[in-house]
């Protein structure tokens, strides 16, 4: 199996329909299949010049493929030429498409199931039917535990609508990392209710943990081999997102003050028979990042409001850390459950530290992320919300 292609990134400004000598059949257009069309059509007609094949001798299907919350995230071609079989998947994860895979020589990887083609990433497919996702090359049935570990690690559809996307590499000659997690696997819901009351469910979520009557039959996770995993989009979330809502008063455009925030979440609390202190880390106007970190390790989840905000994936390898960026310029608010704290020193002898907060982003693109509490954000106000 050659991958000719590996990722080609396409920004498409005027939609073009796929021509010429490539014939595509039973098309189902769920999202911009013309823009997709020409983000394919690009990549095959470089891995026909590369191996020696006319256009005129390929057939082309194509069908759409979802994330895991069964939002379309784009399309798989299946090519037909000279009794071969090839496929490519074509994606849009940040507004604009571009190839995720794309092999010249190889089966359908969704073959022998029925149902909705699910692409996690990079050689990771699954079929979703009747309300069960199976994984195609074993039959295997996934678990919704199972489900909810990959989240973490899933590409989502276009959930990063007004992001700015970019990446840094740094090289160290030395670095140091200190972190503390809530949980590992914490809330991190999602719903176009609003951040706000989002943020909230999120909290409350984790603390139904240890009390469970503050959202009564609601479950908001499980052990799995002594870890406590919570889960993504647990039966009852909904339901809390909107009555936060309604108590935060929430407008029509998903709007929420700080101070409604305050007296929704109280309202809420003080009405399963429990309290709530807020802890200001604020002094004045600038984050008091130590206070941060006490509030973590005192075991309280944090309410974070921004104005303007970023996401990030960090990879950590032995000599460099690589840095996935999304910045917006939005207002936002998210739940967090952890930080961590990278101090490098640069070949140069100078010191960078980079101070992030883990945070439930409320994107499905990157639903649980790092947010740098420094970079590209003015920070109007971090509570810890400590109930009881």
């Amino acid at each position: 199996m050659k991958k000719l292609v590996s990722i080609m990134c396409a920004l498409l400004l005027i939609a073009v329909a796929v021509v010429g000598g490539v014939h595509i059949y039973n098309s189902q257009a769920a999202m911009s299949e013309e823009e997709s069309n020409l983000v394919f059509r690009k990549a095959l007609e470089e891995a026909l010049e590369t191996e020696g094949i006319t256009a005129e001798s390929i057939a082309v299907t194509i069908e759409p493929v979802y994330d895991l919350t069964l939002e379309q995230l784009g399309f798989v071609y299946f090519m037909y030429y000279y009794d071969t079989q090839g496929f490519a998947i074509v994606v849009n994860t940040r507004g604009f498409f571009e190839v995720a895979e794309f092999f010249m020589q190889a089966p359908d990887p969704f073959a022998g199931l029925e149902g909705q083609r699910v692409y996690l990433g990079l050689m990771m497919y699954l079929v979703y039917y009747d309300g069960v996702f199976t994984d195609p090359d074993t039959g295997i049935e996934l678990n919704d535990e199972i489900v909810d570990v990959l989240y973490d690690y899933a590409l989502f559809s276009n959930g990063n609508d007004g992001f700015i996307r970019f990446t840094e590499t740094i090289h160290f000659t030395n670095r140091t990392i200190s972190s503390h997690d809530l949980t590992r696997f914490f809330p991190s819901y999602l719903s176009n209710a609003g951040c706000v009351p989002l943020a909230g469910a999120n909290i409350i979520g984790y603390w139904t943990r240890f009390m469970p009557g503050l959202v009564p039959g609601f479950i908001p996770g499980h052990y799995v081999q002594g870890i406590y995993m919570y889960h993504q989009n647990p039966a009852g979330a909904q339901p809390l997102i909107n009555d936060l809502r309604q108590r935060m008063g929430t407008n029509a455009q998903g709007g929420t003050t700080i101070p409604g925030f305050r007296s929704g979440m109280t309202s809420y609390i003080n009405s399963r028979g429990r309290d709530v202190h807020f802890i200001t880390t604020m002094q004045g106007a600038t984050l008091n990042f130590a206070a941060v970190q006490q509030q973590i390790r005192w075991g309280r989840p944090l309410a974070v409001f921004s104005r303007g905000f970023n996401i990030i994936r960090i990879v950590n390898d032995s000599n460099s850390t690589f840095y996935e960026i999304w910045t917006h310029a939005e207002s936002h608010a998210m739940a967090g459950f952890g930080y961590n704290v990278i101090t490098y020193t640069m070949p140069n002898g100078a010191i960078r530290t980079d101070r992030f907060i883990h945070v439930a982003t409320g994107d499905i693109g990157r639903p649980r992320a790092f947010f740098n509490v420094n970079f590209q954000t003015q920070i109007s106000q971090v509570y810890s919300v400590f109930v009881f």
